[in-house]
């Protein structure tokens, strides 16, 4: 018997359903031709790329009878508008509890210094997938904190929530892609300019150097070490000795993407080495962050 014109059209609607090609799944990542997770501020060069981080950490410090505990949540955005410009700010907020033994015991809530930098691709293997990418980074630190006080004044400056002065920090950074592995290496100089506390910060040179491993698409080990070199902070004319000093920390990190485009890192900073005149010592450093990747 010949089919209706009805069963003739309901099948022919069927059959263009069935045949139609499918939505694409596709990832920021996947765009930069190459399934490396990245942490904030490591990323491979991609127009277009938006990265969203909020970060959550603990940690602890002392020097002499001043002893220092804080959480502080991190809010990050980067954006890149070209394959060889990635602009990016950050702003912490902190919450600081400071004992300075028989001066007394402050707790402060605030935002801390925010930060802007511009992340410039200098030379690249390649224009897509690229294996080696070295270029500078500029970044100013602005002291946006708020001041801190109670019925006799400003509160010491190791309990304010920042430095409360502009700082310079150029840089250089390199990054190796060879999937599995990849390798990033990065330094940077702080450039502190007279604030509007008695404490100004001194110069200081920090430097990272992380290798990770990628499992799958899903899970990647990284392991950093830090090494930062503080110059002496001038108080009222004169250096500070408390805060000259050097460190070396070792930084393992997992890194997992529960699905596309969503990378969550854990780890720890633990420190190694130090060497201060005055004794100073930095603790342990406890950190969580989750990073979203988007497309202009």
């Amino acid at each position: 018997m010949p089919w209706s014109l009805a069963t003739r059209a309901g099948l022919a609607l069927s059959l263009a359903v069935a045949l139609a090609p499918a939505p694409a799944s596709a990832c920021v990542t996947c765009g930069a031709g190459d399934p490396t997770l990245t942490v904030m501020g490591a990323e491979p060069p991609l127009a277009g790329r938006v990265r969203v981080s909020l970060g959550v950490s603990a940690l602890w410090d002392r020097v002499g009878d001043v002893s220092l505990a804080e959480g502080r949540a991190d809010l990050a955005l980067s954006v890149a508008p070209t394959d060889w410009l990635t602009l990016s700010a950050s702003t912490p907020l902190v919450l600081r509890a400071v004992s300075e033994g028989p001066h007394g015991r402050f707790l402060t809530v605030g935002p801390r210094d925010t930060e802007v930098r511009a992340r410039v691709v200098w030379l690249r293997d390649r224009a897509w997938a690229p294996s080696h990418v070295f270029g500078p980074t500029l970044g100013v630190r602005a002291p946006t904190s708020l001041d801190h006080a109670d019925g006799q004044g400003l509160l010491p400056v190791d309990a304010q929530s920042g430095s409360g002065a502009f700082a310079a920090m150029p840089g250089l950074q390199y990054a190796w892609l060879v999937d599995p592995w990849s390798v990033f290496v990065s330094a940077t100089v702080t450039l502190p300019f007279a604030g509007r506390y008695a404490d100004t910060p001194g110069p200081s040179f920090a430097t990272t150097t992380a290798a990770q491993y990628r499992f799958d698409r899903a899970l990647t080990v990284r392991a950093a070490v830090d090494t930062r070199l503080d110059a002496p902070a001038t108080l009222a004319g004169r250096t500070d000795p408390r805060s000259d000093h050097f460190s070396l920390f070792v930084s393992p990190e997992l890194l997992w993407s529960p699905a596309g485009d969503w990378i969550l890192q854990l780890g720890v900073r633990v420190p190694v080495l130090q060497v201060s005149e005055q004794g100073r010592e930095e603790g342990w450093t406890v950190r969580a962050a989750l990073t979203v990747d988007a497309e202009l």
